[in-house]
């Protein structure tokens, strides 16, 4: 669901299907296999999904008219292309579209029949920076203090655990509580360490535990075994990561 405008590609580099001949002709291939059969389709739009909109500067002002613009004609590229898929004879039994930042747009569509959703199952940190997607953080990690370097600096062990896409403070883990914590812009969160600028008033001793938002779902799930369930200060239960069940996705 790409969009090419002069000098500007609104969209991702994830496939080569970008008309639907492309799609029809695509179809007709898998028709014609004894081995495959088409049961369904995704239509990604990522420059809707992936692209936080809420915040006040110029960039994102830009990415607001964009998506405004882009949004109908999604929707119309979309129903075109599931159309025609019919009218050549294809059953679907689903048409998948969507992300976490364009649920609401993409729902809303009369030939969509499912929406994907990662990362906002966990309500992560990067889409703080969203204004249709609001619910409440559902995931996080901590981190014990492990030295303290100067009176309002404290370090954590470990913490670098950086989300996909471009490499910016979008993508780094979050300190979440105790309230204030701030990461330091020369350092950041690493793979060893992760110092923290503590405000007046808040103390933390050696050994405390600093609670963390990761950005997006994968980061956890690729470093971790397993992701504990809390209620109140009880742990009620463990689910395995793709990385417990043995799975790699490089």
């Amino acid at each position: 669901m790409s969009q090419d405008y002069p000098l500007l590609r609104f969209g991702m580099y994830r496939s080569p299907l970008n008309e639907t001949n492309a799609v029809l002709r695509l179809a007709q291939r898998i028709a014609q296999s004894a081995a495959l059969h088409l049961v369904g389709v995704m239509g990604y739009e990522g420059q809707i999904a992936g692209l936080p909109d809420a915040a006040a500067d110029p960039k994102t002002r830009v990415i607001r008219g964009l998506n405004k613009r882009a949004l109908p004609q999604i929707a119309e590229r979309r129903a075109a292309l599931v159309s025609a898929l019919r009218r050549a004879g294809h059953e679907l039994r689903f048409v998948n579209a969507g992300g976490t930042g364009s649920l609401e747009s993409s729902s809303a569509e009369s030939a969509v029949t499912e929406v994907a959703m990662g990362s906002g199952l966990f309500t992560l940190a990067l889409f703080d920076g969203y204004r249709a997607f609001r619910h409440q953080p559902a995931v996080g990690f901590a981190l014990s203090v492990t030295r303290r370097p100067a009176r309002d600096i404290v370090t954590c062990l470990g913490g670098g655990y950086i989300a996909s896409g471009p490499h910016g403070p979008s993508r780094l883990p979050t300190p979440f509580l105790p309230a204030g914590l701030h990461l330091l812009p020369n350092e950041g969160a690493g793979e060893v360490q992760t110092p923290l600028r503590v405000p007046a008033g808040t103390r933390l001793d050696i050994g405390d535990l600093v609670f963390f938002r990761h950005a997006k779902a994968g980061e956890l799930c690729e470093h971790f075994n397993e992701l504990l369930t809390v209620q109140g200060a009880s742990c009620t239960g463990a689910f395995k990561t793709y990385r417990g069940e043995g799975q790699q996705f490089p």
